[in-house]
Formats: C-alpha cells, sequence, structure tokens
C-alpha cells in the first residue's frame, strides 16, 4: 500500500482521533500510516484516555491494540539499538528501552483489551453450553452476532467486542427454551408467566433477554429481526442453508452467509451506523467470505424493500477500508448517490451519546433507505402504530385484547415525544 495511500481515500470531516482509530481498523494498515498519521492525538495523557474511551465506545478496542502491538513490535526488529525516541508524554526515551511512541497507549489498552479477552470467553464458552443444551433437547437454534460473527469476519473470538450472545430459535419453542433457561440460573427480562397467550409475547418484541447476573452474562433469545422497521424475519430465509462455524473446535449453526452479511448491513443501517464496529464488520466479513453470492444477497434485500440500507453499509466499508469488491458493486454503490447519508453518519460518529431527541431524525434518515414510497410509508407506519415493550409496561393485557395495544401506540407516542419533553418530564432514552 503506497504512503499515506488509506489517510489520502478517507476525505471526512472526521476529528483526528476518529480517523486515527480507523487507520488502526485497516485490514493491512499501513506502518507510515498508524505509526505517523494524526499523531498528535495521544501526545498527551488525556489524549490517549480519551482515545481509548473513543475506541471502547465504537466497539474497536482490540483491533486497535492489535494492530499497534504489532506494528511496536515490527518497529523494536527493525530498530533495536540507536536514537533516542520521544514517548508519547513528550519525554525522550533510549530506543534500547522503548522504541515505539505508542509505548504508554499500548498498556493502558492493554489493560481493557485483557478484560475483553476474559469476557469474550466466558461468553463463548456459554454460548457453546447453551447451544449443546438447545441441541440436546431437540431445540433448533441459530447463533448470529457475537462469537459467530467473530469468528466468521475476524478469525478470532478476541478480536470483537461483544456485550450480549444472540439467538434465534422458532417462536414455538420458545417457552420450552424459558424453561431450560431458568433452571440453569438465567432470569428473563420479561415476565413470561403472565403471558398466557403468544400474541403479546411474540407480537411486542424482536426477542427477551435472559441474565445471569452472578456471572455478568446476557443471552437474547430472538425469534424475529427488525419488527418495528417493516422487514420480515422470512425474507432472510434464515432457516435456508444454515451455516456450521467451528468455535473453539465445536460446530455451531449460523446464518448463511448472505443472510449473515444482509443482517449485519440492516442492523447498521436500523442505527444509522453510530458505531465503527458495524462497518469494520462489513468490511471483515466481506474479506473474510469472498465466495459470497452477491446476486442472492441483493435479491433478498430487494423483497424487503432494502437495498439501499444493505448499500449503504456496503459503501461505508468501501470507503473507510477499502473493502474489496466486485466492479458492479462498486458502480452500484455510487449509483445509489449515497453522499448525503454518509455524511450524516459521520456527524454522529463524532458524537459521545445520541441524544433521545435525534431518534425522529435517524427514523427520516432509515426512512430515506427505503427503495420506495411503498417501503418507506410501511417504515413510519410500524414506528408510530406497531406496539412494542413501551405499550406492554403500562400494562399486560391477555390476547383477546391484544387490539388494543394499537391504540395505546400512538397516545404514547404523542405523550413521549410531545408533552412530556414539552414539560421536560421524561427521560432521555425512547425507543428506537
Amino acid at each position: 500500500m503506497p504512503k499515506n495511500q488509506t489517510q489520502l481515500n478517507i476525505k471526512t470531516n472526521l476529528s483526528p482521533e476518529l480517523r486515527f482509530l480507523i487507520a488502526c481498523c485497516q485490514a493491512d494498515p499501513s506502518k507510515d500510516l498508524a505509526l505517523n498519521a494524526d499523531t498528535p492525538v495521544v501526545k498527551t495523557k488525556e489524549g490517549c484516555n480519551a482515545l481509548i474511551g473513543l475506541a471502547h465506545q465504537h466497539g474497536i478496542l482490540p483491533l486497535v491494540y492489535k494492530t499497534l502491538k504489532r506494528l511496536s513490535e515490527e518497529e523494536k526488529m527493525e530498530n533495536p539499538v540507536g536514537l533516542a525516541v520521544p514517548n508519547v508524554y513528550g519525554k525522550s526515551e533510549s530506543a534500547t528501552n522503548e522504541t515505539n511512541p505508542f509505548t504508554p497507549l499500548l498498556s493502558d489498552l492493554k489493560h481493557f483489551y485483557m478484560s475483553i479477552v476474559q469476557k469474550n470467553m466466558l461468553m463463548t464458552s456459554e454460548l457453546l453450553r447453551i447451544m449443546k443444551l438447545f441441541e440436546e433437547n431437540g431445540i433448533e437454534a441459530l447463533a448470529f452476532k457475537g462469537p459467530a460473527l467473530a469468528q466468521v469476519a475476524y478469525g478470532d473470538i478476541t478480536l470483537r467486542q461483544y456485550g450480549d450472545l444472540d439467538i434465534l430459535i422458532h417462536r414455538k419453542d420458545f417457552r420450552n427454551i424459558a424453561s431450560l433457561m431458568q433452571e440453569k440460573g438465567y432470569t428473563p427480562h420479561y415476565p413470561i408467566e403472565t403471558f398466557s397467550g403468544d400474541k403479546v409475547m411474540f407480537e411486542m418484541n424482536n426477542d427477551c433477554p435472559f441474565y445471569d447476573r452472578s456471572r455478568g452474562l446476557a443471552t437474547e433469545i430472538h425469534w424475529d429481526f427488525f419488527r418495528k422497521l417493516a422487514l420480515p424475519t422470512k425474507g432472510f430465509s434464515p432457516w435456508e442453508n444454515t451455516e456450521t462455524v467451528i468455535i473453539n473446535g465445536k460446530a455451531v449453526q449460523t446464518l448463511s452467509q448472505e443472510a449473515h452479511l444482509l443482517y449485519h448491513a440492516l442492523h447498521g443501517a436500523k442505527h444509522v451506523w453510530e458505531r465503527l464496529v458495524w462497518i469494520v464488520d462489513i468490511d471483515r466479513f466481506i474479506r473474510a467470505v469472498p465466495d459470497i453470492d452477491w446476486v442472492k444477497t441483493i435479491k433478498m434485500a430487494k423483497g424487503m424493500g432494502a437495498e439501499k440500507m444493505f448499500f449503504s453499509g456496503i459503501a461505508l466499508a468501501q470507503r473507510y477500508f477499502h473493502t474489496p469488491l466486485p466492479d458492479d458493486i462498486r458502480l452500484r454503490c455510487q449509483a445509489l448517490e449515497l453522499e448525503p447519508f454518509i455524511t450524516y453518519v459521520e456527524s454522529e460518529l463524532g458524537s459521545d451519546s445520541p441524544a433521545a431527541e435525534d431518534s425522529l431524525t435517524k427514523l427520516s434518515k432509515v426512512i430515506g433507505l427505503r427503495d420506495n414510497p411503498y417501503y418507506k410509508t410501511m417504515t413510519l407506519l410500524a414506528f408510530l402504530f406497531r406496539p412494542g415493550i413501551n405499550e406492554r409496561r403500562m400494562v399486560i393485557l391477555p390476547d383477546s385484547l391484544f387490539w388494543l395495544y394499537w391504540l395505546l401506540r400512538p397516545a404514547g407516542m404523542v405523550y413521549r415525544f410531545i408533552f412530556c419533553r414539552s414539560m421536560k418530564l421524561c427521560k432521555t432514552d425512547a425507543e428506537a
């Protein structure tokens, strides 16, 4: 890679800190770039701390640490003795001692990295245990995100941050699964025993989280993906042509390559790509799975009116990480004219934490990514009227009165987004 190629191709208004982090997340980072580009962001202790916090916020701390550590080791091999090198805190040290100006940053990063590694290993072991439990009880399940994604896209369960486990199941198996999870020490987030029917249980959310608080573990049992965005799970054909991924020597079932890539692209688009890790996921997945059936993937996206949503992630990955794409896919990204959307994404990447009032703006951006007026309208109607967890928090109704939730939803929206905020009575978080 020519010197500074990555830096020159990132034509953005991103902060130096974010550009530095993007440089560290390249699949093949240039030593010139990673060690010299934008180094002022780590010349002070405060700067290092801010950079670490930003890396953690964007879910890329393991990648940043591993990149800088590798480049540090290469630097030591190339310059074992010789000139004094300034470290990041402005002091000068002998090259026989420390030859890399990022040594103090690496030292601080290592603590967080090791903590993430330990948590990832614990969660991965737990995923294998749960999947085996389901198999022993004749329950079909697919792992996605978390360890499954880390293994497929990164080839290493420790290279990606993840806070919980995600497993897709059939609705018919959920109550049996809930009993099994509770027998293993997990507590459901929802009061399952109060749901006498299935409508209130399954039509109000995509999943049910289960918590093992003694070990700090969370497992989300999914039956749907994007219920509130008019993106039907059946559009992914999740149970067709499933793949097997080997994690710690154990075979685990996951989504097909095409469904997995499409899911992560739509997940990132749903959140308007507010975290860098979701863009890195797209880049690493495409690199790790070069035989993706693009025709099939695009067909699935079109079938849900989400082709532009899908390509938003592809365009971002190519922009920041030079993801290798077939010529027709690259040209399709350009033809969709995603530049205004990408400009908005960059403004959000620099936010410490998105404010609740941004949710309606983000909804408008997601609606703008839908393929035609029909899907744009369906997305808006789903947001306005399809009931969710906020309505269930108000009251748990029997299935026979489920229709009342459709009336509670718009009433609750008016309260949360108009009256409550104008009177400054609501919390700052809003339902996505």
